[in-house]
């Protein structure tokens, strides 16, 4: 059997292809009705499967122009289709003379099953010839039919727009109360940091004051592990008020409104790389920084991630001396424009690379390269905030290179 499928989707019609090739059916392909009416006056199928809805000449137009042909007239015409499938469409599949109007979708299996009875039932050569409709005759039944498939559509985009206008009015309102609570949280969180801040860096003065006023004022009267202890003491209290800053400093830079407009990054670098040199005049490094970097988003936030990112290349190409080199330059990451800062410094093991971004994790001892292991944590924070990422590649002895997209 030579069956003749026509459907503009080109999936549904390899499955049909396939289901019919396998049970031993010779299969021809259109992806619309004109093309359908070309082969079936060259091919002389003895089966016709049409979808209804095809652009060029849809599944009814085919068939009434099949039912003009001598040689085309009788043979089986079967709709099957996943949007005209209500009783109009039927009723005018009926009329124009398809055997049968089968609806999308169906199993291989449950279409075959059907086609073969539907053949069955009416032998091919007990077709009864059907007499064409007059053309007026089927434009008007054929408009009606399109007519109220329009208004179907219709109210049926009415009741989906006025389901988003309600969904969209119940979002804004959760918006706005979630809003309300968010800018709640953080006013508490502002009391709750400078409390911290109060609260807490007052004692801490006291122990260290206190500490080194043992070591000054009885220093003959302690012994070496004595004045040791209090050293101890003092550095520790120290370092813990150094954390607060830090925490206080992290915590600033991760709220807030982002403010968005053109931000020169080669301008913020080149004042970057300057200030550091200024800092250390007695290092000799050489920073090379691209022309024309430009990105949108906030212009405070983005110089602090220039300023950790290029100050820990320049800290650590220290041990590089008048060999020391730092790069800004245009990148990609992950196919999206960014900026990388590159040194030729100790680098770091990579196996190590995440902890570099969280709070107070460092890979270098104090006493050997200071710092309070925040500046990367903010910096992360700060591109989070604008949507893009930062990641880290580096080599053991042989520097590192950080990316930042916006």
């Amino acid at each position: 059997m030579k069956v003749l499928v026509v459907d503009d989707s080109r999936n549904d019609r390899k499955i049909i292809r396939y289901n019919f090739e396998w049970h031993g059916c010779e299969v021809l392909e259109a992806s619309n009705g004109k093309q359908g009416l070309e082969l079936a006056a060259a091919e002389k199928p003895d089966l016709i499967i049409s979808d209804c809805l095809m652009p060029v000449m849809d599944g009814f137009q085919f068939l009434h122009e099949i039912k003009k042909f001598q040689d085309t007239k009788t043979i089986p015409f079967i709709f099957y289709s996943a949007v005209y499938t209500g009783s109009r469409e039927a009723e005018l599949a009926a009329s124009l003379g398809a055997r049968a109007f089968l609806a999308k979708p169906m199993r291989p299996e449950e279409l075959w099953d059907e086609v073969g009875r539907l053949m069955a039932a009416e032998p091919a050569g007990e077709v009864v010839e059907q007499k064409p409709w007059p053309e007026e005759e089927f434009l008007k039944n054929y408009s009606q039919l399109v007519a109220g498939k329009l208004e179907e559509k219709v109210r049926e985009l009415t009741e989906t727009n006025e389901s988003l206008l309600r969904l969209n009015s119940e979002l804004e309102r959760r918006v706005v109360e979630r809003t309300s609570q968010l800018e709640a949280a953080n006013r508490e969180l502002d009391m709750f940091s400078y409390s911290i801040s109060h609260d807490l860096r007052a004692p801490l003065r006291h122990l260290e004051g206190f500490s080194q006023a043992l070591i000054d004022e009885y220093a003959t009267k302690l012994n070496h592990t004595g004045k040791e202890y209090l050293e101890r003491l003092r550095k520790s209290a120290r370092r813990l008020t150094d954390m607060i800053d830090a925490l206080l400093e992290l915590s600033r830079h991760t709220r807030g409104k982002l403010v968005k407009e053109s931000v020169d990054i080669t301008s913020i670098a080149k004042e970057v790389a300057a200030q550091l040199a200024r800092s250390q005049p007695e290092r000799k490094v050489s920073i090379e920084v691209a022309e024309g970097m430009m990105v949108r988003g906030d212009t405070r936030l983005l110089k602090v991630v220039l300023e950790q990112v290029i100050g820990n290349a320049w800290k650590f190409t220290e041990p590089r001396g008048d060999e020391a080199l730092v790069e800004v330059f245009p990148t990609e990451l992950e196919g999206r424009p960014a900026y990388a800062v590159r040194d030729n410094g100790v680098g770091f093991q990579m196996e190590y690379a995440d902890k570099l971004f969280s709070p107070f994790q460092r890979l270098h001892a104090q006493d050997e390269f200071p710092g309070r292991g925040i500046g990367l944590a903010i910096a992360r924070r700060i591109i989070t905030r604008h949507g893009g990422k930062i990641e880290a590649q580096a080599e053991l002895g042989k520097g590192a290179t950080f990316t930042f997209s916006v």
